[in-house]
Parts: C-alpha cells; sequence; structure tokens
C-alpha cells in the first residue's frame, strides 16, 4: 500500500504544472524529492532536493540543509548544511535565517538572524499581518 501511495504522489507531483521561476528542471526536482521524503526513501529525496537545490530553489537548499544536519538518506555533514543554508538565506528564505539562528552559539548574532527572518517572513506575505 504505501508503494502504491508513493508512485501516485510521485505521478500526481509530476503531472503538476511546473513553476517558472526557477525554471521546469527545478520545480519538478523539487516535487519529486518532495514525494520520495513523504514515501519514505530518504536517499532519493536527498538526491532530487539536492538536483532542485543546484537549480537555485531555496526551499531544496532548506530541506536538504535540514537532511544533512540529521543524516537523513545522507551522511551527516554539518558544514554542507550550513552552505545550503546560507545559500537560502542568500535568497532571504525565513526558515533557512531562522535555522541558521537555531545553530548559532553567540546570542547577538542568533538574534540577528531571528530578526531577518521574522522580515523575510513578512514580505514573504507581502507585507500583510
Amino acid at each position: 500500500m504505501k508503494r502504491i501511495l508513493a508512485a501516485a504522489l510521485v505521478a500526481m507531483s509530476l503531472t503538476q504544472p511546473a513553476m517558472a521561476q526557477h525554471g521546469d528542471e527545478g520545480d519538478i526536482a523539487l516535487r519529486r524529492g518532495l514525494a520520495y521524503r513523504a514515501g519514505g526513501d530518504a536517499a532519493l529525496a536527498a538526491h532530487w532536493l539536492g538536483v532542485a537545490a543546484a537549480r537555485g530553489l531555496p526551499e531544496a537548499k532548506f530541506l536538504l540543509a535540514n537532511m544533512l544536519l540529521e543524516g537523513d538518506g545522507v551522511p551527516q555533514d554539518e558544514a554542507a548544511a550550513r552552505r545550503w543554508l546560507v545559500e537560502a538565506t542568500e535568497q532571504d528564505y525565513p526558515e533557512a535565517w531562522q535555522q541558521l539562528g537555531m545553530m548559532e552559539k553567540d546570542p547577538e548574532k542568533a538574534a540577528q538572524y531571528f530578526r531577518r527572518a521574522a522580515h523575510a517572513l513578512t514580505h514573504r506575505g507581502g507585507g500583510k499581518r
């Protein structure tokens, strides 16, 4: 049953219209990564999230970074995770700012990251509160 569900998720993700912002290949790779992650195949999820991250999708960079931090489907690698998070913050991805804040040992620097996360999140919502 799990395999049927995973196959259905993959099929659905491949038939949805792709977002043009980062190119069809990146969006397809992101959807594949999410589908494999939902289906429990962390190694394939990490592979496809890596493809999407290399294509510039900040969500994929964030998700891959967390998989690297946890050693989920990939060898644990905090340095690589931090690099992906920094790349995602360069695109002002709020969740990446927050994750960096949680990893930061310097409280002042962590607070700065959390403020950046809040600012980025405000802009994601179109400035509405």
